[in-house]
């Protein structure tokens, strides 16, 4: 068994190495609060994708110990900077961030900048310009780290967004559905079980069959967007979710015809919404929603006290806030690591004019 005291000042696991495979499980396990972001397979998915390498941190401060997952992306996958050696760093897509593995009262400033400085080091060391680190909105990481400290220009706290989830301890029981949902909702929901049908991957249908029949009403809907391949997963991706995560996949039919899916993931006091989609008929008849009420009660049954919806922006927000649940605040850490070389890149972004404008506020502002 891993001692998470006895972990030198920096540690580096490997998602690829069965040995830190099984170490970075374990610290997972003996955090006093766990999530499945931080799970190696979760990063292996994100690794399957496409997405970059999977690593995890593991730094030290004193008495202080934290876990931070991170895909390493090369630079030279830069079409202005082909040429370019090295890496930047990002959380797997999701809410991730730092792992605290021994304490969960926010930091003093001492650990805080001695855990920052650790983190530069070795990104110096290992040619990584930057770090973009998502933060967990349900820990409220921005208050651990204590947000009034970062106003330099190597490390920044960025709020970014509004996210909610529903309250799994509140439950309409006679009902069997989500309590606090609108009274549309509520509507929608009641019209949807007299039309649908739900099944759950983990109540007869096979895994594999699930997730394959998911992918096909999944990637229809992104074609209905005119989603850009970062939204598309193959098969891979999935297969990393089934072996190293508790998944669900929820799907919903209208008699024989398959008009919506959803995929859960679950550790032991949260879960997520993770990927969903619908057709024409799904729309129709408010699959989402029934989809929605099923993960939650999937989620509650084992054990989980919050389903994590995210967030989203104009219609998808208003329709997930219409659940009733808590509000929760996103932010990142930002962290330039080799600031001449960040300045570098900045450079010849600006200058590669085939290249649409640099969207405002994004981090590292050279992949904007």
């Amino acid at each position: 068994m891993i001692n998470p005291w006895t972990i030198s000042q920096l540690s580096v696991l490997t998602a690829g190495d069965f040995h830190d495979l099984s170490d970075w499980n374990e610290l997972v396990d003996m955090a006093p609060v766990s999530d499945v972001y931080y799970r190696p397979g979760y990063a292996r998915a994100n690794e399957a994708a496409g997405h970059g390498k999977a690593i995890a941190l593991v730094l030290a401060s004193n008495h202080v110990r934290v876990l931070v997952p991170l895909l390493l992306r090369p630079l030279s996958d830069l079409p202005f900077a082909q040429d370019e050696p090295g890496f930047d760093a990002v959380t797997p897509y999701g809410y991730g961030g730092l792992l605290p593995l021994s304490e969960i009262d926010p930091l003093a400033e001492t650990n805080v900048d001695a855990l920052l400085d650790t983190l530069r080091q070795w990104c110096r060391d290992s040619g990584v310009v930057s770090c973009h680190i998502r933060l967990h909105p349900l820990l409220e990481q921005d208050q651990w780290l204590g947000a009034s400290r970062f106003q330099n220009q190597t490390a920044s706290l960025c709020f970014r967004a509004l996210t909610t989830g529903i309250d799994l301890t509140r439950w309409d029981t006679s009902g069997q559905r989500i309590a606090g949902m609108s009274d549309s909702l509520r509507g929608k929901l009641n019209r949807a079980r007299r039309r649908l049908h739900i099944l759950v991957s983990e109540s007869g249908t096979p895994m594999a069959e699930a997730l394959r029949l998911f992918r096909q009403i999944y990637e229809y809907r992104m074609s209905q967007l005119n989603a850009g391949p970062f939204y598309y997963f193959p098969k891979g991706y999935y297969t990393c979710l089934t072996e190293g995560t508790k998944l669900a996949v929820a799907l919903a039919w209208l008699d024989d015809e398959l008009v919506g899916g959803g995929l859960y993931l679950a550790d032991r006091q949260f879960a997520h919404y993770h990927l969903g989609g619908t057709n024409e008929n799904g729309f129709k008849f408010h699959s989402s929603t029934l989809l929605t009420n099923a993960g939650a009660q999937w989620a509650r049954e084992r054990g989980c006290r919050v389903l994590h919806l995210g967030g989203g922006s104009d219609g998808l927000w208003r329709y997930k806030k219409s659940y009733g649940g808590p509000l929760y605040r996103f932010y990142t850490l930002d962290v330039i690591a080799d600031q001449s070389r960040y300045r570098n890149l900045l450079d010849r972004r600006a200058i590669a004019t085939a290249l649409p404008p640099p969207r405002q506020g994004f981090f590292p502002q050279y992949r904007a």
